[in-house]
């Protein structure tokens, strides 16, 4: 990734930024499951639009629940899919990252610039490949979060929020997010 790119996804990640540290300064303050002004900031930074009362019930009471244990993206995942019949990759991995910020997202931006493809929505096995693929999303930063490209990008976003309490992988993945 370029210079230029990274500098300015990291101008253009501020806003973005201190909607996340506000979300995680919430996330063990308040109970999610019914806290509606942390829904709506969540809804906000992750992009949950367009989903039925009984998805946000779920998702929420999910989260709620999960916050202070050890979860996955795989059961986070299954349990969606139990409860709306919908494969939510996108939205499991933002539930893992904000409970375990160790965990990149998934989203389409992260995709297209680790260039990879979600399995098909009809394809045999989504499920399985659904997961395979999180797995390679998360080998993929394990493995570029050692190399000097991922150092500098380190470097740079500690120079232009020095007080940001996030982890290496968060700040990678919020760079990588902001890469349109």
């Amino acid at each position: 990734m370029n210079t230029e790119i990274i500098e300015t996804a990291l101008i253009n990640l501020k806003v973005g930024l201190r909607k996340y540290e506000n979300l995680i300064s919430k996330l063990h303050n308040v109970n999610v499951a019914t806290d509606r002004d942390f829904q709506r900031q969540y809804n906000d930074f992750f992009k949950m639009n367009r989903r039925t009362p009984e998805f946000y019930s779920c998702y929420f009471s999910l989260l709620e629940t999960s916050k202070n244990k050890e979860i996955s993206f795989e059961q986070i995942l299954n349990h969606i899919y139990s409860k709306t019949n919908r494969i939510e990759a996108s939205f499991s991995s933002k539930m893992l990252s904000i409970i375990k910020p160790i965990y990149p997202v998934w989203d389409k931006y992260v995709l297209q610039n680790l260039e990879l493809k979600a399995p098909y929505t009809y394809s045999k096995n989504r499920i399985e490949k659904t997961i395979n693929l999180y797995s390679e999303i998360n080998k993929w930063y394990e493995s570029f979060i050692q190399t000097n490209e991922a150092i500098e990008m380190i470097e740079k976003f500690d120079l232009r929020y020095p007080n940001s309490n996030i982890t290496n992988i968060k700040k990678i993945d919020l760079i990588i997010w902001q890469i349109r």
